[in-house]
């Protein structure tokens, strides 16, 4: 075990939208960010769960994460879907764009990790993770969770129940007529038991969401997925279509009844909203937090 030794302002968890967002707010106010991920890229849902449909609202959104969205908007071939307020946007952009201003920042990253406890004291806050080098632990002035499943929230002793379980993925047309074959006619595909949402792409691609029954214990939940991919993928074959990209990970919705004040040293930045975000509203989520943060920093120097 190696302690790092170096205070940070924030330590940040994980790097989806919302905390590489919150991150780069923080880091550009002068604060010493630390920002960790347990996947090798950046993106969260929108890239490991494959939530690539989302809500816009141009009244919300603003500051850094239109800053950000519009270069993802800029980059060839980032838009699979757009219709009035809703998209399908490309997972790889996601990466690609979300990493590039990390790097452009002054953040400290540390990718490929997991945290598993957290220590409070009087003078500062300890995170004890597993990465790569063995486990470390990292000290900071206040800890950040980000992540929707409330993973350090757990650590802290909150409990959540799991509200909802999707796998996504993307399906094209196989055979001599490639893409020109709308699979939306199909009724028997659009209508399978399995598919929750199914939107079809510019390219006549489809992004689709399976649901995932929520039985017995969670930690099955990843088998129960495979079995309904395997399935869906089966009937896929018989209507002269395939499964062309799957989620790295089921998305899981989770709640819980209480949590801790944003004042607090530990705390979720869900404590900053009074509602409920969906997956498929990364962007207004993202916005609505730096607005608040804004507002408190505009508090603090009053």
């Amino acid at each position: 075990m190696k302690k790092i030794n170096k205070l940070y302002d924030y330590i940040i968890y994980p790097a989806n939208y919302v905390g590489c967002v919150t991150a780069i707010t923080k880091s550009n106010e002068g604060a010493e960010v630390l920002l960790l991920n347990n996947y090798g890229f950046p993106g969260g849902e929108l890239t490991h769960s494959l939530c690539c449909h989302q809500f816009l609202d141009d009244k919300i959104i603003s500051g850094k994460t239109l800053e950000i969205y519009n270069q993802i908007v800029d980059e060839k071939h980032s838009i699979f879907y757009r219709y009035m307020n809703q998209i399908v946007i490309n997972p790889e952009t996601v990466k690609f764009v979300l990493q590039k201003n990390l790097e452009q920042s002054k953040i400290d990253l540390l990718f490929h990790v997991i945290p598993y406890s957290i220590t409070k004291s009087k003078s500062n806050n300890e995170i004890n993770i597993s990465a790569k080098e063995g486990q470390l632990i990292y000290s900071g002035k206040k800890i950040i969770d980000c992540s929707e499943n409330f993973a350090l929230m757990k650590l802290m002793g909150i409990n959540r129940k799991l509200t909802e379980a999707n796998f996504n993925l993307f399906v094209s047309k196989t055979g001599s007529n490639g893409f020109n074959i709308d699979l939306s006619k199909d009724e028997e595909i659009v209508h399978h038991h399995s598919v929750k949402k199914f939107v079809q792409l510019f390219d006549l691609r489809f992004w689709v969401s399976l649901k995932i029954a929520i039985e017995g214990e969670e930690l099955f939940l990843e088998n129960e997925a495979q079995k309904i991919l395997n399935e869906y993928e089966i009937y896929l074959l018989t209507k002269g279509a395939r499964v062309q990209l799957i989620a790295p990970q089921t998305y899981r919705k989770y709640k819980t009844e209480t949590l801790p004040d944003f004042n607090e040293d530990v705390s979720h930045i869900n404590s900053l909203l009074k509602e409920d975000f969906t997956a498929e509203q990364t962007f207004i989520k993202s916005a609505l937090v730096e607005k608040v943060l804004k507002e408190i920093k505009q508090q603090n120097v009053k």
